[in-house]
């Protein structure tokens, strides 16, 4: 997806938005088109949903945003005067109060059930591993070292160890074996070289030091795997070992559990499941189709015209609206090489989640990697923070009970959820902890 450019606010996109979503995509252009050669950069008029992190606004008057828990900021934002910031609106406050990741976590750490003796690996990108959120806690195993591309660190793996097993995170007692793979084009073959090191060293481990869950950034493609591209067979079929073997694989597009995003409202009780409301990104998808709709589009060319129409013309257009709308291009591009524009709609890709569990990842504060104590607040954030999350409730589980199987965790996970308002379940981890005793 391409990158959208802000105009005078000259902020940038919150990327991680549409990083779970995409990966589902199909493999487009088989004439190597550009989608996006005619498509005008949008017209942003709002603040909804801007990156500040790392931005100087200090000569930016914000005194009139009012849906403040919507931006993205980091410790190094550098903001106005209080007579040009939003009433009531403190970003230390928010950067502080969300590291907590809601619905009951806190309860469960007080007594006790924190993963405390559970091993788990993380695959993903070189991380800054001396974060104070995980430091003392973590093994770090470069997958390919003396490659070049080992060397950058990468925000991912830094926020979702975080959001794992970091002090804040879900579970704050879990050993983090961390397997960094090469920053390159590469990842479904070196994560397919990382799960086989995961197995190799589990041969090696006492009984009770055995790594139990692994939490992979790549994701599962049945497109790729089925012409082998970059290796998928090969990362389908490593996930394949790694289950036979015991360990519980939990990544985007795991055929055991369906889960979208979800977010608590800012400045309220984050274990209250009512102060909680849908996935940004699934609510700017299903705001472009109800467009599309009230256009009256019926044809990839009309849904086309309608969507560019809407990045300069719609009036208060936000970033994430822009993100979406950039979305829908691709996938009318897309789908048009194999199905007619009336079945393709009729289904709405990416909008039907209501069966799918909801678990936080808007309006969470999680590690980044400018420094060893420094966060970024994601009012928006990606369906990846959802992998981790996932992960370490299952090692909360395994710790209560050592023997259960994968398949009754993901059972309890499933069954246990809170009924949302907009439909599906919301996470419940005391009610999930309280399924498997």
């Amino acid at each position: 997806m391409r990158k959208i450019l802000i105009g005078l606010l000259v902020l940038a996109m919150v990327a991680s938005v549409v990083v779970g979503f995409l990966a589902y995509l199909p493999q487009v252009n088989p004439k190597n088109q550009d989608p996006f050669a005619d498509v005008p950069y949008p017209s942003i008029q709002s603040f909804r949903f801007a990156d500040l992190a790392g931005q100087d606004v200090t000569e930016v008057d914000l005194s009139l945003v009012t849906d403040t828990g919507t931006l993205t900021f980091d410790s190094a934002t550098k903001w106005p005067a209080a007579d040009k910031m939003p009433e009531g609106f403190s970003p230390e406050v928010l950067l502080k109060e969300a590291r907590y990741l809601g619905l009951g976590l806190r309860g469960l750490h007080d007594r006790g059930i924190t993963g405390k003796g559970i091993s788990v690996a993380v695959i993903d990108r070189p991380m800054l591993k001396d974060h104070e959120e995980f430091a003392d806690n973590i093994e770090y195993i470069e997958v390919s070292p003396g490659d070049a591309n080992q060397a950058a660190v990468n925000f991912h793996g830094t926020a979702i160890t975080g959001i794992l097993a970091g002090k804040n995170g879900v579970a704050p007692g879990a050993h983090v074996y961390y397997y960094a793979i090469p920053n390159d084009d590469n990842a479904y073959a070196t994560s397919a070289q990382a799960m086989d090191k995961i197995i190799e060293l589990n041969r090696t481990l006492p009984a009770g030091e055995k790594i139990r869950i692994v939490a992979s950034a790549q994701s599962a493609n049945p497109l790729d795997e089925a012409a082998n591209v970059g290796g998928a067979k090969d990362w389908s079929d490593a996930i394949k070992r790694a289950q036979d073997a015991g360990i519980i694989v939990v990544y985007a597009g795991m055929p055991e559990l369906d889960f979208t995003g979800a977010g608590a409202v800012p400045g309220k009780d984050r274990d209250d499941p009512q102060n909680y409301r849908p996935w940004t990104w699934t609510t700017a998808k299903a705001w472009v189709v109800q467009k599309l709709k009230d256009a009256n589009a019926n044809s990839w060319e009309s849904a086309r015209k309608e969507l560019i129409r809407l990045l300069t013309e719609q009036p208060d257009l936000d970033s994430l609206q822009a993100e979406a709308l950039n979305t829908y291009i691709y996938l009318t591009e897309s789908y048009k090489q194999t199905s007619t524009f009336d079945a393709w709609f009729a289904v709405a890709p990416g909008v039907q989640v209501s069966e799918a569990l909801a678990i936080p990842v808007d309006c969470i504060t999680i590690a980044n990697v400018d420094g060893a104590d420094t966060y970024t607040y994601y009012g928006s954030g990606g369906l990846s923070w959802a992998t981790p999350y996932i992960a370490g409730l299952m090692a909360l589980g395994l710790q209560v009970e050592p023997s259960v199987v994968p398949a009754d965790l993901f059972k309890a996970l499933n069954d246990t959820g809170t009924p949302f308002a907009t439909g599906g379940k919301l996470v419940n981890p005391a009610g999930f902890i309280q399924a498997l005793k």
